[in-house]
């Protein structure tokens, strides 16, 4: 019995029963459906292979142009309304640059919609994911998150 109750807490703790725990964090819940879990891979697997509409070709090239380091493309594709400057956008370069974070590589993951399309893009050791939003005419990019 002694050894029951500690071990009964150490599993509320490590599963998440009473809050964030470490093993809920990094595993899925150990009662979910089958059904459920095969869902989850699926969206996953979609993901991988890019899902939704596609994006429009020059959507493509700015995320190329955002790995290649071209700011005149993007000043030229990115929405007058964000106030962005080509000066800014060199700088962002320089610093990323400084601290190792050069990209060299992109992928195109899917889209949210048809205004939203999300890209993972190599920077140094680790996938940045950036969604890029359109602006209402279609035409530039309004936002990147």
């Amino acid at each position: 019995m002694k050894l029951l109750i500690p071990a009964v807490f150490g599993l509320v703790l490590l599963t998440g029963a009473s809050g964030p725990g470490p093993l809920k964090d990094s595993m899925g819940n150990l009662f979910t459906n089958r059904d459920e879990m095969a869902r989850m891979r699926g969206e996953v697997a979609d993901l991988r292979h890019g899902r939704g509409s596609a994006a429009p070709a020059w959507v493509n090239q700015y995320a190329g142009a955002l790995c290649a380091a071209n700011s005149a493309y993007i000043m030229e594709r990115t929405d007058a309304a964000l106030g962005v400057t080509q000066q800014d956008i060199a700088a962002q370069f320089q610093r990323m640059h400084e601290n190792g974070l050069d990209c060299t590589s992109v992928r195109y993951l899917g889209s949210v919609g048809e205004s939203q399309f999300v890209f993972v893009l190599r920077h140094g050791p680790k996938d940045v994911w950036y969604v890029f939003t359109l602006s209402e005419d279609g035409q530039t990019i309004a936002k990147v998150e």
